[in-house]
């Protein structure tokens, strides 16, 4: 690459027209201009007026234009023209660029603007940062290194282009690229000076400004890290410190993919041989996380059109109608399937949990025939102790006959239902099914003995709390039609004895201020009655506890397995969300 003087100033600025100022920077300006020979707009950079009487700061600027204009890129302001006022200030012209600096950009995404979100997506930064990538390797390539990677120096034009800026601090090596024999390797600024911006700079660079491409990995890092997290890498107030690229760590919040976080640390760290040994290295690295991430956005594209259609199932299913269960199985298995292809979607496992444990309007026909049979599990349980429960009259027997029995042959209008009810009951036993009738019938005949228990108290001492107690315990029956017909058929029984009692004979007498009982059964010795009372107290107290609290054993296991279920989906939605996965 040659850097020779200016020769002479054949254009004194008749060709050019200026207007307004585009930019300022230390070692001049830019500004806007018309070129009248070719009717373009261009760049024009000027030098300050101050750094025109130093011979370096002029080499400096000369030789700028010249390796901007000898890189020949589409992502390097290509340029035009050296030339002289004709008030002899140096200048040179180059193609006028439109669009915003990087630093703009983040700046802005950092106050929030949904604008800039929307636009300036972190996909489309990643991409446009590659390409800064490749730019400066093929700068390395020539012989150049940049020196004063920023995102001021980086910018993104309206059209999807592309530009790194300001080549003023470039230093010139020697490349394995082919050049000339006469083109000495050189460098703008003396060996031990600074050179750079302090914020975006390798550590040997802060000492010493001849560095190699390492040092472009690391600012090119800490681009990296700005566009991820909207943080500078280092605290400007502790330049010197060591620099923590953990982007899970100082930005949790934004869940940053764990691939861009180990290319991060890589391309930042603090011995030059362990970053990426180029800036293409450093690309391809991110390319091959975005080929990844561009195969996931079609997985999270499919997924999206399984979400929806399994919106509009779900919708047509709570419509109800005959193909509601088929309705709702295809929202399960659309679901099932937008999850697969995209398992970061909380709310797909959200709103599959809340299909699965909300019932439709119609039972499905399975669900219906599982229900029939718990329902029958229950039934033949019930019916097993009812044949208990009957057959208990016969071991009251031999306290009956200790009474002392006035009316042998109404302990038949007890024992003879009781032993009815546990005949059918019995017989139920051998159904799958038991039918109603047939359960009815058993109901029946135990409530006709309850209410033959009047012959030996009366109406108003055993024979209601047996009844109530058994139409209580028949409330937990699955049928409606049984649990109706059972308090009826007790309420019947209760009264009917009521009304006997009205017709015949009394059961109680007053005698003097007491109420006396008058059983027709047997006699009412003290210890007998007693015992008696006692037992039939005590057997209509554990019969049904035992019944009930089979029942309700049944009811807490099947509420176990549904707050279990419950759990199960709310810790899959929550395990498949990776706090530090995803591109936004």
């Amino acid at each position: 690459m040659v850097v020779g003087p200016l020769a002479s100033a054949a254009i004194t600025g008749e060709r050019y027209t200026e207007g307004q100022v585009l930019g300022v920077g230390g070692m001049g300006k830019v500004v806007l201009a018309r070129d009248a020979r070719i009717g373009r707009d261009v760049a024009v950079k000027v030098m300050h007026g101050d750094r025109e009487v130093s011979d370096e700061d002029q080499a400096r600027f000369l030789r700028e234009a010249q390796v901007q204009g000898q890189l020949e890129h589409p992502s390097i302001v290509p340029v035009y023209d050296i030339d002289q006022r004709a008030d002899g200030s140096t200048f040179f012209t180059m193609r006028r660029v439109l669009g915003k600096t990087l630093e703009h950009i983040v700046h802005t995404l950092r106050t929030g603007d949904a604008v800039a979100r929307a636009r300036y997506t972190q996909r489309e930064l990643l991409t446009a940062f590659a390409t800064v990538c490749l730019t400066i390797d093929y700068a390395h390539t020539r012989g150049v290194i940049h020196r004063d990677i920023k995102p001021a120096n980086i910018m993104l034009g309206d059209f999807g282009e592309v530009y790194v800026l300001d080549w003023g601090l470039a230093l010139l090596v020697d490349t394995v690229a082919p050049r000339s024999t006469s083109e000495p390797s050189e460098r703008l600024s003396r060996p031990g000076n600074m050179m750079g911006t302090p914020l975006y700079m390798a550590p040997e660079q802060m000492g010493d400004s001849d560095v190699g491409p390492g040092a472009a990995v690391f600012s090119l890092g800490a681009i990296l890290f700005e566009l991820l997290t909207l943080q500078h890498l280092r605290d400007p107030a502790s330049l010197f410190a060591p620099v923590n690229a953990r982007a899970s760590e100082r930005a949790p919040a934004l869940r940053i993919a764990p691939e861009l976080e180990v290319i991060c640390i890589k391309a930042t760290a603090y011995d030059p041989a362990d970053r990426y040994a180029t800036p293409r290295a450093l690309h391809d690295a991110l390319v091959r996380y975005l080929e990844g991430d561009r195969d996931m956005e079609r997985r999270r594209e499919l997924a999206r059109k399984y979400a929806e259609e399994a919106s509009v199932a779900l919708t047509a299913a709570e419509q109800g109608g005959f193909d509601e269960e088929e309705q709702r199985l295809d929202a399960v298995r659309k679901l099932r399937s937008a999850l697969a292809l995209d398992p970061s979607n909380a709310e797909n496992v959200r709103v599959l949990g809340a299909l699965i444990m909300t019932p439709p309007k119609t039972l499905p026909v399975e669900v219906q025939a599982e229900l029939s049979a718990q329902e029958n599990l229950l039934v033949h349980t019930g019916v097993r102790y009812s044949v208990l429960a009957s057959l208990m009259w016969f071991a009251f027997l031999p306290l009956v006959m200790w009474m002392g029995l006035r009316e042998p042959t109404h302990v038949a209008y007890v024992l003879g239902p009781s032993a009815l009810a546990a005949v059918l009951s019995a017989a139920a036993t051998r159904y799958v099914v038991i039918p109603y009738w047939l359960q009815l019938a058993a109901i029946a005949a135990t409530i006709i003995g309850g209410a033959a228990t009047t012959t030996m108290f009366g109406p108003l001492v055993l024979a209601p709390t047996l009844l109530a107690t058994f139409t209580v315990v028949l409330q937990a029956h699955p049928s409606g039609l049984i649990r109706r017909s059972t308090w009826m058929f007790g309420c019947v029984a209760l009264a009917a004895v009521a009304v006997l009692e009205l017709v015949n004979p009394m059961s109680y007498v007053e005698v003097g201020e007491a109420l006396a009982i008058m059983p027709r059964t047997h006699d009412l010795p003290r210890e007998g009655s007693i015992m008696l009372l006692l037992c039939a107290s005590l057997a209509m107290t554990i019969v049904p506890c035992l019944f009930i609290g089979r029942i309700r054993e049944a009811l807490n296991q099947a509420q176990r397995q549904i707050l279990t279920q419950a759990w199960q989906f709310r810790r899959f939605g929550e395990d498949l969300v990776d706090p530090r996965s995803g591109l936004k």
